[in-house]
């Protein structure tokens, strides 16, 4: 089964984005929810300018999404690395993280941060390890206990 990633670009996978952030907001454990999902248009506005989100598909079919974000001139912030279920083990996280990675790069940013939970999210944790991330100091609030917050210098 082949993956394809692609950068968001038309309204078409803004919907998709958003369908994929609300199944990912669904199956995380109650204590680590983000809240309501932004709107599609909403999702479109987030993405512009330096940001960016990128969707993995398989046979037509949009299976996972990661979003990149400016903090500042010089970091990009990771968010809503999320791949279906019944599509996990298929390499789309990695490429979807690699593809945000060279986004941020190309981007001129110098390093990118996100946070997750290394305990309950272990798997995405490891991933990042395997990547080149690092446990860093809070780079910013998030609304859940326990927090591990990483970074890779770019």
């Amino acid at each position: 089964m082949a993956i394809e990633i692609r950068k968001v670009d038309n309204d078409r996978d803004f919907r998709h984005l958003h369908d994929l952030y609300i199944e990912y907001e669904g199956g995380l454990p109650p204590d680590l929810r983000h809240g309501p999902v932004p709107d599609a248009a909403a999702l479109r506005d987030a993405c512009s300018g330096t940001g960016a989100a990128f969707i993995a598909t398989s046979e037509g079919t949009a299976i996972g999404c990661v979003a990149v974000t400016a903090v500042d001139r010089d970091t990009g912030l990771l968010r809503h690395l999320f791949v279906t279920p019944e599509s996990r083990g298929l390499g789309a996280a990695r490429s979807l993280v690699t593809a945000a990675i060279a986004l941020s790069r190309a981007r001129g940013f110098r390093r990118v941060v996100l946070d997750t939970e290394k305990e309950q999210l272990n798997a995405a944790y490891l991933l990042y390890r395997s990547l080149g991330f690092e446990e860093c100091a809070p780079h910013g609030v998030v609304d859940y206990a326990s927090p591990t917050f990483m970074e890779l210098l770019l």
